[in-house]
């Protein structure tokens, strides 16, 4: 295909304002938008708008995600439906880009037809649990020089993200566990309670509270015991705040909040129905709640599994007799520093991205780029019980080219498992800082592993530890937790 050279200078000419219609939902596509009025009209599964002269094209498409696919691979035969009518087409990938905060991926457009050029841009993102939006606009490249930027970047401020498919509609049956009891209720109003029964010999709580979009922040406001005694207090309007076990209000991003019982050893569970209440930043309710209760006594010989998730290049991901020596060497290193408190690293699984995945997250922006981290990762995943680890070449946060020290960072504290989605499911690591000291990365590894679990770590370190540490104390929590399991 013939080089296009897109005129670095559109932002000089004129910018065409474009006619918007009134709004126009697809209910079962789950987004509404407003038509370009100037703009010929057809909607069937999906909605297609075309100028009369043949310079510009718009389509979008909307439906049900179902777990283990992913948007960027989907991305691809979209636009390969969109665009059959071509005689050539080519993807190239643009990094991402937002339509009302929900970040997705971009991928520029360039094709022939009938001898002519075009020019266009493909977007596709996750707005809610298990639905995908995809949007493509194409137009000749005179046209495109003009105009297209403006008016691709009018239109997607005239989309908006309706959740249409529950988060049971598509998934899979999970695993079963002897130890776990794993439940998702749906829908909790506004001011209701959300009442949790726990059992007598249950040990821990880990749940995850979702909104119906993915973003925003969703705060914890209340937790009381089955005696009443009160454990947490957050006002968000006030920010009058109140709590014997946490440190800090309870404040989720990117539409989910995550919390952990019990996280010191004064206040274990005790039988009986625990009370939470929740907030949105919107005022609604909740989408869905999504709960693990792990039962047991957590005695003996506990294992945690590791997902390692390879964004990165490096020649020993590649060999799967490197990963394998890589896999050995990583367990030993662990091994050192849990095997006197009971606990031990147990299966490693290695997974590579897909390649327009890899260039996107190999450098991770905090600001922008760890939540959608996190929805990658569980896209690739197939051991749900286990840490997951994003192996990256740089985290940063706002400015790449700012000097920091940031080599390791947790998605939440409390971070989520065994969730079809979720803003908060894995760790991060700066492979570069680690490959070459092991030990330093086992401790890395161990570290972000404490903050991801939402144990209270408060007066369990010395001064001088340098960092978060396994010790008695500390594994005495952190073993109850159900991302490790009793070993054979």
């Amino acid at each position: 295909m013939s080089d296009i050279n897109e005129n670095s200078q559109q932002d000089q000419h004129s910018i065409k304002t474009l006619r918007f219609g009134d709004e126009i939902t697809m209910t079962q596509c789950g987004f509404s938008f407003q038509p370009v009025l100037d703009l010929e009209l057809e909607i069937d599964d999906r909605v297609y708008m075309y100028s009369d002269d043949g310079n510009l094209e718009i389509s979008l498409l909307g439906g049900g995600l179902k777990d283990n696919s992913s948007i960027a691979e989907i991305n691809d035969s979209l636009a390969a439906e969109l665009l059959g009518n071509v005689d050539r087409f080519e993807l190239i990938e643009a990094g991402t880009d937002a339509i009302q905060d929900v970040r997705g991926f971009l991928n520029e457009i360039y094709y022939q037809d009938a001898g002519e050029e075009g020019i266009g841009r493909a977007f596709i993102c996750s707005p809610h649990i298990n639905q995908y939006f995809f949007l493509l606009i194409i137009a000749s490249v005179d046209y495109w020089q003009n105009y297209g930027q403006g008016i691709f970047d009018q239109f997607k401020g005239k989309i908006q993200f309706h959740p249409q498919f529950s988060a049971d509609a598509n998934r899979e049956s999970r695993p079963s566990f002897a130890d776990l009891t794993l439940e998702t209720f749906e829908t909790v109003e506004p001011g209701e309670d959300f009442l949790l029964t726990i059992q007598k010999g249950d040990i821990s709580i880990l749940l995850a509270a979702q909104a119906d979009t993915q973003t925003g922040n969703v705060s914890v406001t209340q937790i009381n015991t089955p005696d009443g005694t009160q454990l947490y207090h957050y006002d968000p309007a006030t920010g009058e705040f109140a709590s014997q076990i946490f440190n800090k209000p309870l404040i989720g991003d990117h539409g989910e909040v995550c919390v952990y019982l019990p996280r010191d050893n004064q206040n274990p569970l005790m039988p009986g129905q625990y009370a939470f209440s929740f907030e949105t930043g919107s005022g609604a309710g909740l989408d869905q709640v999504q709960v693990i209760i792990r039962s047991g006594r957590a005695v003996e010989m506990q294992t945690l599994d590791i997902n390692f998730w390879l964004a990165v290049e490096d020649d020993r991901f590649y060999d799967q007799d490197d990963l394998g020596d890589l896999a050995k060497e990583i367990i030993k290193s662990l091994e050192g520093k849990m095997l006197s408190f009971n606990l031990k690293p147990g299966k490693i699984e290695f997974f590579h991205p897909a390649m327009d995945e890899l260039e996107a997250f190999t450098s991770i922006n905090l600001q922008t780029d760890l939540a959608d981290c996190s929805y990658m990762i569980l896209e690739s995943i197939t051991n749900t019980r286990a840490l997951n680890i994003g192996l990256v070449n740089q985290i940063f946060d706002g400015d790449p080219d700012v000097e920091d020290t940031i080599t390791a960072i947790s998605s939440g504290s409390p971070g989520m498992i065994m969730a079809s989605a979720s803003p908060h499911s894995c760790i991060l690591l700066e492979w570069p800082a680690y490959k070459d000291n092991l030990a330093k990365f086992a401790d890395a590894i161990i570290e972000q592993l404490i903050i991801y679990s939402g144990i209270d770590t408060r007066g369990t370190q010395s001064q001088d530890s340098g960092g978060l540490h396994l010790n008695h104390e500390i594994a005495w929590r952190i073993r109850r937790h159900p991302l490790f399991y009793e070993s054979d």
